[in-house]
């Protein structure tokens, strides 16, 4: 069996996920070199992989300098810097293992699409979804025609809370402007992304959204609150606790105590409070200082007359994503987290006319890392593909994965100038 060399570009916590496949599998994947801005991550990544020193680096120029030789290099950084570290490395004709969202406009999305076919290089995007035995179960039954041709998708997730207000109220994604996007494009690309893979006998045309900032504003906060949980006469209520999520049930460790500066389990809980007193980790959630919806809808029509819809829902009881597909001959519906779905089949037989039920188990045996094992099962299907040549159902080109992003794109556009917009435009 071939062993793929890969390179590691953002040593955070999702780099650090699909890089982990090598451990895991050394006989398949090997770490040959990582690339990280932070001296810290960087280091850590050296000793994780069991690197020398000349194998680590704090720029992509750097790494490419190099001369670094593998077979795809993982770029994981931050989302505004995907497309300076994308395009720097397609020049340089590496293939590239992309952290989704790909990048914040379609300027940028369209430009690493044309340089991936120039220098004939291999995007694949990270949309471990795809991957999960719950989604590719759903999309093999699609294709074998069990439910005929796709004429709805009712998509829906819900964002579970503590994680909302970890990322998207409080932490590193919960401005727009400064991380570079809005929530459907952070949190839900996912969900566009499925929806265009599973209805891809036809390409999207119209999309039209409404979203709002409805639940995390002052006016909601309850009277008398302060700006820093720590003082706050209601910390002991409130369903939203800096204390409680990031201190007390230490929600995402790897994110919240980023900027501290030093390895997690070195951090003592005054270091932690302190630290929380002078960020925004800290501060009450209805005044964190961001502005990212917590609410939203996108209806998407296609160009064959089906047509999508995604109901976004942050900081709810219990995270969930749904779907309810209607096809000619049937319908698919299930909850992800549930690892099943029903494939109803319209039936005349006899008297009858109705449809017959067909429940599809889609738990596995392990589901290794996050995402109902997509993490893992990506980077299965990566190897597979960069040693045979072959994709998989799940695994496509960037061509594909431009769809679902020019849908977030039009959506962004939707919201923010109240008007329905033609995918003919933004392509164009």
């Amino acid at each position: 069996m071939k062993k793929i060399k890969v390179a590691l570009l953002g040593c955070g916590d999702r780099g650090c996920i699909y890089a982990d496949y090598s451990l895991r599998n050394p006989e398949e994947m090997e770490i040959v070199a990582v690339t990280d801005i932070s001296d810290l991550k960087r280091e850590e990544a050296r000793v994780r992989y069991s690197l020398p020193e000349d194998k680590t680096f704090a720029s992509v120029e750097a790494f490419i300098a190099a001369g670094i030789e593998c077979d795809i290099v993982i770029d994981a950084t931050m989302d505004k810097a995907h497309y300076p570290t994308a395009m720097a490395l397609l020049n340089a004709k590496y293939n590239i293992l992309l952290e989704k969202p790909v990048c914040p406009n379609k300027e940028e999305l369209l430009d690493i699409q044309k340089a991936a076919h120039d220098n004939d290089c291999k995007v694949i995007v990270c949309h471990v979804l795809r991957y999960t035995s719950f989604y590719s179960a759903v999309k093999k039954a699609i294709n074998d025609g069990k439910i005929g041709r796709v004429r709805s998708l009712e998509l829906t997730e819900h964002v579970g809370m503590a994680h909302f207000i970890d990322s998207f109220v409080r932490g590193k994604w919960n401005n727009e402007e400064e991380c570079g996007s809005g929530l459907l494009l952070a949190k839900c690309c996912h969900d566009l992304d499925l929806m265009c893979w599973l209805a891809n006998a036809s390409r999207p045309k119209f999309v039209t959204s409404l979203g709002f900032r409805e639940n995390f504003t002052m006016d909601k906060a309850p009277e008398g609150a302060t700006e820093l949980c720590f003082d706050c006469p209601h910390e002991k209520t409130c369903n939203y606790s800096a204390v409680k999520i990031h201190l007390d049930r230490d929600t995402m460790p790897f994110q919240t105590w980023a900027g501290i500066g030093k390895p997690i389990d070195t951090i003592t809980r005054e270091e932690k409070i302190e630290y929380m007193k002078n960020s925004a980790y800290g501060r009450c959630a209805y005044n964190s200082g961001g502005d990212i919806v917590d609410n939203q809808n996108v209806i998407v029509s296609f160009e064959n007359g089906s047509m999508g819809t995604l109901n976004l829902v942050g900081a709810c009881a219990k995270a969930e994503r749904y779907l309810h597909i209607v096809g000619s001959n049937g319908e698919i519906e299930g909850v992800f987290e549930n690892n099943e779905f029903k494939i109803r089949m319209f039936t005349r037989e006899g008297r009858r006319y109705g449809f017959d039920t067909e429940i599809v188990d889609t738990t596995v045996g392990s589901e290794i890392g996050k995402h109902g094992g997509g993490d893992n099962e990506i980077m299965r299907h990566l190897m597979e593909y960069l040693r045979t040549g072959t994709p998989s159902l799940s695994l496509t080109s960037i061509d594909d994965s431009v769809e679902g992003h020019l849908c977030v794109y039009a959506a962004e556009m939707s919201r923010k100038e109240g008007k329905t917009i033609d995918l003919a435009d933004i392509r164009a």
